[in-house]
């Protein structure tokens, strides 16, 4: 059967990358268009009329937006052009159009979930508009097909796509992937590759692995912070996480320690804390670092680069049970989530403690946006709004708020 093709107008701008359209009163998230367009779009199957919704992609545009240009990356572009890659479903908007896309999602969703009006202003990294929103990865995860080509998945499928290249990837992590042949193929089927690279100053700080094993570089990369006359170290796994963009650890510990200085006393706890990357940082501002993190990966990395230090308590748990036994509360809290955010049990426990301060940053703004609502609920008010566009091309985003109580 032929996919069913509409010729619609474009409304607005959605969460996850896609716009909204309608279709006989059913309402379409639309990949690759932009508000304001007239354009014929394809359901993606199966369509049914019972649906709530239905997605789909663009085909065809006869208006386009002014903040629609020709896709920076088009193997990642719409079908209709060639593309099909995941990975940088936004490479068909201008960097202001990404801007302003991301900007309206977070201030949407908090009024939408939360039903709070604040207008969060997005920070975009010079080295972006420099790059045109290109070569900002440290991180690139791949796998080889059945040929040994380092390939991505075909969005909305399993099937693997083989690529010569990645142009998120930074450049010096690109050009040691070519050095090791990783792009050439020969690779083992099915394998998983990972590419990374660290930014400290070290020789040799990167890493590429194949089926597990380090090919090239590294086990163990470096990586820095500087603040004021200050530099940070860390040492970190290659397969542990780390923030994605090149930049992303300077900029966001640059930010949530402006925040953290009108704060500085006694103590202050670090939750869902990873490699250290704000409890090293907070140690120059509080007596006493409590710590929190799940994955045991990450946890040994903190340790490690908490060295010895009395200031430093880390600790691995799940974040919810352990705020009972944090002790006393703290002056702030600093709070680094995955996607699915706190959720309402940290939250109620956040606002059991008292905890009188919290700098909340998250990469997903539906769920920042929903713990806005429980926040609230537990006597909290926001005192400042932020958005970081650290994934260029991506419709992901960086957002970080100060909660009072």
């Amino acid at each position: 059967m032929a996919a069913k093709k509409y010729r619609v107008l474009i409304e607005r701008f959605a969460d996850q990358g896609r716009c909204v359209a309608h279709v006989d009163g059913r309402v379409v998230f639309v990949r690759f268009a932009l508000p304001g367009e007239d354009e014929l779009i394809c359901i993606d199957e199966p369509a049914r009329p019972s649906d709530k919704f239905w997605t789909g992609e663009v085909e065809e545009v006869y208006s386009p937006s002014p903040f629609r240009v020709p896709p920076s990356w088009p193997e990642a572009g719409p079908v209709s052009q060639g593309g099909g890659l995941g990975g940088a479903d936004l490479c068909h908007v201008s960097l202001e159009g990404q801007i302003e896309w991301k900007r309206q999602v977070i201030e949407s969703q908090l009024e939408r979930l939360a039903k709070v009006k604040a207008e969060c202003p997005v920070e975009r990294l010079q080295f972006d508009v420099d790059n045109g929103g290109l070569y900002w990865r440290s991180r690139i995860d791949l796998v080889a097909n059945k040929q040994g080509f380092p390939s991505m998945r075909k969005r909305g499928s399993r099937s693997l796509v083989p690529i010569r290249t990645m142009p998120l990837c930074c450049a010096p992590l690109l050009q040691e992937a070519g050095k090791a042949g990783i792009w050439g193929g020969g690779l083992p089927a099915n394998a998983p590759v990972r590419l990374s690279i660290g930014n400290g100053k070290e020789e040799g700080n990167f890493s590429i692995s194949v089926g597990g094993k380090i090919v090239s570089g590294k086990g163990e990369l470096s990586e820095e912070v500087t603040l004021a006359d200050r530099r940070y170290h860390y040492k970190v796994r290659q397969d542990c996480f780390w923030q994605v963009h090149i930049l992303a650890a300077q900029t966001l510990v640059s930010y949530v320690f402006s925040l953290a200085k009108e704060f500085s006393g006694k103590r202050a706890w670090d939750l869902y804390s990873g490699s250290g990357l704000f409890t090293l940082p907070l140690g120059s501002l509080f007596g006493e670092v409590k710590s929190v993190e799940q994955a045991p990966l990450a946890v040994e990395a903190a340790r490690k680069n908490a060295g010895k230090d009395p200031r430093f308590d880390i600790r691995r748990g799940e974040v919810a049970k352990a705020i009972p036994s944090l002790g006393t509360t703290p002056d702030l809290t600093v709070a680094d989530p995955s996607r699915a955010g706190l959720g309402r049990e940290v939250c109620g426990e956040l606002g059991k403690k008292g905890v009188p301060a919290l700098v909340y940053v998250s990469c997903n703004p539906t769920t920042f946006a929903r713990d806005c609502g429980f926040l609230a609920e537990d006597g909290y008010s926001m005192a400042s709004l932020k958005g970081f566009d650290l994934y260029p091309s991506t419709h992901h985003v960086e957002v970080a708020g100060l909660f009072l109580k």
